[in-house]
């Protein structure tokens, strides 16, 4: 009897003890589910808050605003008043300017003349003239097929020299506040109507044949037109590679010195540097190719302007506008954006002037809705810390830019998340990759991202994030630029809303 009564007692505690871990077990799974919800809950701002707080960002200045082009609703900002300086965003402002007021199809022209017809023995007694029409993008090829349509002309023989002509534009060569310490550097050309090779030259260095021996340098494109002082030395195969370049201010004299280990397999140029006025750049490396199709110029490469009543001999014409801004904005281009301010006031304004570019792009800014006493523009580029817009100027040009009759071409020059541009290894294996569409802007101290996306529940949002006097280097602000961006592509997950109702969100 006391063992059945056992058992039963026995049978009934297991019970017990089965109910309340299962009583257990349904409790935390509803408080995980309450957490759960809770977390989800948040609004949008209230996330974007969170990431905010990264303390890579203490003491800095962010200005922030997100839009949706389907309802025209601020869905978050922050500061989009402040003055910001945006670095290479000011590019989207010159690009979209450019495009509005030039057209997708405006091209530009390069072309050579001779102030002589050339005579039966193919002798041209006198100057020729390569006249620049202010395209950005002329290359070495091209100069390369006007050598060689003179040659088939039957020209072999110019008495005279080559004069330059890039009257088109001013002679201000650079931008107003540049950092003098860029000045050689690729991302610094200076700034003329007649441009060859991106006003630059890559330096290539390789180690000697043996250790102790002079390192060996060499220019790509090969031309007299700049200098090397060369001081750097082959060293010891496990050395280490101390090499530095530089250009000697205000001269075309490349400095290389350092080190490099002896036998060591050089795949790349060493450094890009800028040349000193870029149209005598042009002008012998148009001489240097001349000679090379076995044409003699007697004379010299001197600045001037196109004689009246010369002979037309051959013009380039360059791509069309819509494919320059894309060469332009994804590279992220500082030469191509200062031509381009400065174009707008030669076919504008008949000035090929900084001023006229920036009077015609006020005028197209304005009538985009633009804030103007919020923007304060110096140079095309972006390249000076001088520059000042808003997020919500940026915002506003972009969502002017979404409906505008060229906004295909302006939106395909955009770099896109996880491909292409400045953009190629960001957001990859994100809800943003191949969908954001964004113009990136570094300096130091600075970092920018602006453009479009559209959201998982297909809903089209525009934004910009301005970045100012943070500490850190650009990588932990890119990395806070990027889990904004996921976080706005992914919003359809967030509570479960859909993008056709969006009054879970909050502006602030």
């Amino acid at each position: 009897m006391a063992d059945q009564e056992s058992s039963v007692l026995g049978k009934i505690l297991h019970l017990a003890q089965n109910t309340m871990a299962i009583r257990k077990k349904i409790a935390i799974s509803f408080f995980l589910l309450f957490l759960r919800s809770a977390l989800f809950a948040q609004s949008l701002p209230e996330r974007i808050d969170e990431i905010l707080k990264d303390p890579n960002l203490n003491h800095g200045l962010q200005a922030i605003v997100v839009r949706s082009l389907k309802t025209g609703r601020t869905l978050y900002e922050r500061n989009p008043d402040q003055a910001m300086i945006p670095a290479s965003n000011m590019k989207l402002f010159v690009s979209a300017a450019a495009l509005d007021r030039l057209g997708p199809g405006f091209t530009y022209k390069t072309r050579l003349y001779s102030n002589a017809k050339p005579d039966k023995r193919g002798v041209i007694k006198g100057d020729i003239a390569l006249v620049g029409g202010g395209d950005p993008v002329l290359g070495i090829k091209d100069l390369t097929n006007f050598a060689k349509r003179l040659r088939t002309m039957g020209i072999r023989k110019i008495t005279g020299g080559v004069v330059v002509d890039d009257s088109m534009f001013d002679d201000v060569r650079l931008g107003w506040a540049w950092t003098w310490n860029d000045l050689p550097y690729y991302y610094s050309p200076e700034i003329s109507a007649l441009n060859i090779n991106r006003n630059v030259v890559d330096v290539w260095v390789q180690p000697g044949k043996r250790t102790g021996a002079a390192a060996v340098v060499t220019f790509d494109p090969p031309t007299s037109y700049v200098e090397v002082e060369n001081t750097a030395l082959t060293g010891k195969a496990d050395s280490p590679k101390t090499i530095r370049v530089d250009r000697r201010l205000g001269r075309n004299v490349i400095s290389v010195s350092g080190s490099i280990p002896v036998g060591i397999k050089v795949k790349s140029a060493e450094e890009t540097i800028t040349v000193q006025e870029p149209s005598l750049y042009a002008g012998h490396i148009l001489k240097e190719e001349l000679s090379k199709q076995g044409i003699v110029v007697f004379g010299g490469i001197k600045s001037g302007k196109l004689p009246a009543g010369g002979t037309l001999l051959c013009e380039h014409t360059s791509p069309p506008l819509s494919k320059i801004v894309a060469m332009l904005n994804k590279p992220s281009d500082n030469l191509i954006a200062e031509v381009l301010l400065k174009t707008l006031g030669a076919v504008i304004k008949g000035k090929g002037t900084f001023e006229a570019g920036v009077e015609v792009a006020k005028k197209f800014w304005e009538e985009s809705g633009l804030d103007l006493t919020g923007l304060r523009i110096v140079d095309g580029s972006g390249l000076s810390r001088l520059n000042y817009v808003t997020a919500r100027n940026v915002v506003d040009l972009l969502t002017h830019m979404h409906r505008h009759e060229y906004s295909d071409v302006f939106l395909e020059s955009l770099p896109i998340a996880g491909v292409d541009g400045t953009l190629r290894n960001r957001l990859k294996g994100t809800a943003c990759e191949k969908n954001l569409r964004a113009k990136t802007g570094y300096l130091s101290q600075v970092s920018s991202l602006s453009g479009y996306l559209t959201t998982t529940s297909g809903e089209p949002l525009v934004f910009s994030i301005l970045m100012n006097h943070h500490f850190c280097s650009n990588g932990p602000a890119t990395a806070v630029q990027d889990k904004i961006c996921e976080l706005l592509a992914e919003s359809s997950r967030i509570t479960g809303s859909t993008s056709a109702d969006p009054s879970w969100l909050r502006s602030e």
